[in-house]
């Protein structure tokens, strides 16, 4: 038995929802405490993570703008010894590098398994080095990005490791795309993976957005006031922290600064929008910048230009108007001026490959019955979808819950055996 999986026999024993103990009950405090730190004992502190930034074949030159994300950035942790490798795939916006995906480096580094990390198709490396259209929301097309930029890597570590078998591990946005690129794989056969496992996963991209969108829904004469306040709390806050650990400002790194905070549920809430919204703004200013849009920056941006600036120009913009403003109009572009927006978004939900996920035994899926992102029809599809691969913890929030030690107990059991265990 790996050596986790040796550690997590020893404290659980037996498991039933009745005696599931995982402490935050409030989906805020869940996702914001719970997701920022490991609740698993005997975790190696450090693994051999190795940081690699490559050319990819289809990458455009990168502007003086983004001179700092010049390179596909993402990471590998190797055994010493053939063994199996696990795909991450990070949430939405996050980073290949980010705590979270620091945090399952360290879990399956010491199930035995090589890991490399992945960027998010709506991270800005990712957006200006790693997607072929710069304009990420198809998620079949920014999967196939994934897929591509897998293959690319895989030639890249194939001499400096031995690998048994493929497997995919994504969370939230991630979580999504790992179904996707299974289906992928099931024609193209480049990995044959071996099992996928899809953590809190979004059923319909859009609807997910809005739900995140609306936890700060000001009026929009009052979005730069209020809004504004809360990023710049935000970003000084990260900021300042000198802890080696933080890297970037990303929706990781603000939960684990915050989560030292004592916060009611209205600033958790607030939080939680704010982080998304820094994601948004990211998406709608470097979208519209590398593709020359001009929806909100009209003239050139310098190498220097400080950042806040643009960040009110474009008035803090939400996901949907990234959506409605940058996305859709350079779709109608691309694929017909009738395009609608209910076409744009349908091409973003998981029931597009329904048939294909009701089928494959190798797929299991974990969300929590508090979920902030899914609506009750997600639900329906999730349960009549994927049937007993499906488990629903009773709390969790958002993400909260993966790095609590039943569910990466169950996690481990289900990346070796096959088994999706429904004893918790």
């Amino acid at each position: 038995m790996k050596k986790l999986l040796g550690i997590f026999y020893i404290f659980i024993t037996t498991l039933s929802f009745g005696n599931y103990d995982y402490p935050f009950h409030n989906p805020n405090i869940a996702t914001i405490f719970g997701s920022s730190n490991l609740m698993v004992e005997g975790v190696s502190t450090k693994v051999p993570r190795k940081e690699y930034s490559i050319k990819l074949p289809w990458t455009k030159a990168v502007g003086e703008e983004f001179w700092y994300n010049e390179g596909f950035k993402f990471s590998l942790v190797p055994q010493k010894t053939e063994a199996p490798l696990v795909f991450l795939l990070a949430g939405t916006g996050s980073s290949h590098n980010s705590i979270r995906m620091e945090y399952f480096q360290r879990i399956f580094y010491d199930a035995g398994y090589h890991v490399v990390s992945i960027s998010s198709p709506m991270n800005n490396n990712f957006i200006i080095n790693g997607s072929s259209s710069r304009m990420p929301g198809l998620i079949m097309e920014d999967s196939k990005d994934i897929y591509n930029i897998m293959k690319e890597i895989n030639k890249r570590i194939s001499k400096k490791i031995k690998v048994s078998d493929f497997y995919v591990v994504g969370y939230s946005l991630g979580a999504t795309e790992a179904g996707i690129l299974s289906y992928i794989d099931e024609s193209e056969k480049e990995f044959n993976f071996k099992r996928v496992f899809m953590i809190n996963p979004a059923v319909n991209l859009y609807n997910s957005a809005l739900k995140l969108d609306n936890y700060l829904d000001f009026p929009e004469n009052e979005r730069a006031e209020k809004i504004g306040g809360l990023i710049e709390k935000i970003i000084d806050t990260v900021v300042s922290s000198t802890l080696p650990e933080y890297t970037s400002i990303d929706i990781e790194t603000i939960y684990k600064l915050f989560s030292k905070n004592k916060l009611t549920n209205k600033e958790m809430q607030e939080l939680i929008g704010g982080a998304f919204r820094l994601t948004s703004i990211d998406l709608n200013y470097i979208t519209d910048v590398i593709n020359n849009r001009k929806v909100y920056v009209k003239e050139p941006v310098g190498k220097f230009t400080p950042m806040f600036g643009y960040f009110e120009k474009i008035n803090f913009a939400t996901f949907d108007e990234y959506i409605n403003r940058v996305a859709l109009p350079y779709y109608r572009e691309k694929l017909g001026e009738d395009l609608k927006l209910e076409q744009l978004v349908e091409r973003a939900r998981l029931n597009n490959i329904e048939d294909y996920l009701k089928n494959s035994s190798k797929i299991a899926v974990v969300t929590n019955a508090d979920e902030l992102i899914l609506d009750e029809s997600d639900f329906e599809f999730l349960k009549s979808t994927f049937g007993n691969r499906l488990l629903i913890y009773p709390y969790g929030g958002h993400c909260g819950n993966m790095f609590f030690s039943t569910n990466v107990k169950i996690m481990l059991e289900f990346l070796e055996k096959g088994e999706l265990s429904h004893e918790i």
